[in-house]
């Protein structure tokens, strides 16, 4: 790019941020759930909570996902729990404005449409079937689709062509069910409502594999695995993970689309990156992530999780 393209598309993006963040200020004024003080409810113990004051933004994330959206010891924390929150900060709340709501691949849709959630923040690929229903934007992160197996089978199951004839568990929901329809279509697809209940029936036996983002796969195996399952390491698709709104909010998307770029710039993603790391011991694709590299260029380096700490 020259340097008079260079200026030019550096104006264009300058100019869409401001009508973009302008949108979001209005959005933030007449969409999100108010409260014109503090109240306080009470936890199963008794114990009175204080809720949070004045605008607030509902976010779903994922309960049941290691390393990209868990709930633990009273709280919620995962890579798209970091980016979800870096969004909303740069949005203009704070940390106590800021809720966060449990979703599931086939809930997210719907409490989008409802309003139960502002945004959906939980490793949800942006396809055409996603994109008729709600608005998103990204990616950002890229994962590659993958099996885990009990790790007796790791011999016999070593792609996705040694599911014909055998059982796939995926979430009902997911997107990964049409790549495994399609590149073993002799599997039995089994649907469960968690990537928990998948697990669990894979570890009795129920089912031969379970099949979804590689990132997911890695943190079931980390953390709730007991080193009874692998995962198989033969990719055979791709998921870009975004972040939706409700239908038809394009320049909401847009803002949520530069602070993205934003915290590709800042390094604020790499140390999410390295957290998830640490946490599950997934390394993200470097052949795929950054997730726009344009948007990044002064910043991003061959290893995606390099930079400062």
């Amino acid at each position: 790019m020259t340097g008079l393209q260079h200026t030019k598309a550096g104006h264009r993006r300058i100019m869409r941020r401001f009508s973009a963040a302008l949108a979001a200020v209005l959005w933030t004024a007449g969409s999100l759930t108010a409260c014109g003080s503090s109240s306080s409810r009470n936890d199963a113990n008794g114990v009175s909570i204080r809720q949070p004051e004045g605008p607030t933004v509902s976010i779903g994330v994922a309960s049941d996902q290691p390393g990209l959206g868990v709930w633990h010891n009273g709280g919620y924390s995962g890579f798209d729990v970091d980016v979800a929150r870096y969004v909303a900060k740069a949005l203009g709340y704070a940390d106590k404005q800021i809720v966060f709501k449990p979703v599931t691949p086939r809930s997210r849709v719907s409490m989008l449409e409802s309003a139960q959630v502002d945004m959906v923040v939980s490793s949800f690929g942006i396809t055409e079937r996603h994109e008729s229903a709600v608005t998103m934007t990204g990616p950002y992160l890229i994962v590659r689709q993958d099996l885990l197996v009990r790790a007796a089978d790791a011999g016999d199951i070593t792609g996705i062509k040694d599911m014909n004839g055998r059982k796939a568990c995926v979430v009902a929901g997911s997107d990964v069910t049409d790549a495994v329809r399609s590149q073993a279509p002799k599997a039995s697809i089994e649907e469960r409502d968690d990537y928990g209940q998948c697990l669990t029936s894979l570890l009795i036996g129920d089912v031969d594999a379970v099949a979804a983002g590689d990132a997911i796969l890695t943190g079931l195996a980390t953390v709730k695995g007991n080193g009874y399952v692998q995962v198989v390491g033969a990719p055979f698709g791709e998921e870009r993970y975004g972040i939706a709104v409700k239908h038809g909010n394009t320049q909401l998307a847009d803002s949520i689309g530069d602070i993205l770029s934003d915290m590709i710039d800042d390094g604020t993603w790499r140390q999410a990156v390295r957290g998830m790391r640490r946490q599950i011991g997934y390394t993200v694709d470097s052949k795929l992530n950054p997730p726009d590299p344009a948007a990044s260029s002064d910043t991003a380096s061959s290893d995606p999780e390099q930079g400062d700490e």
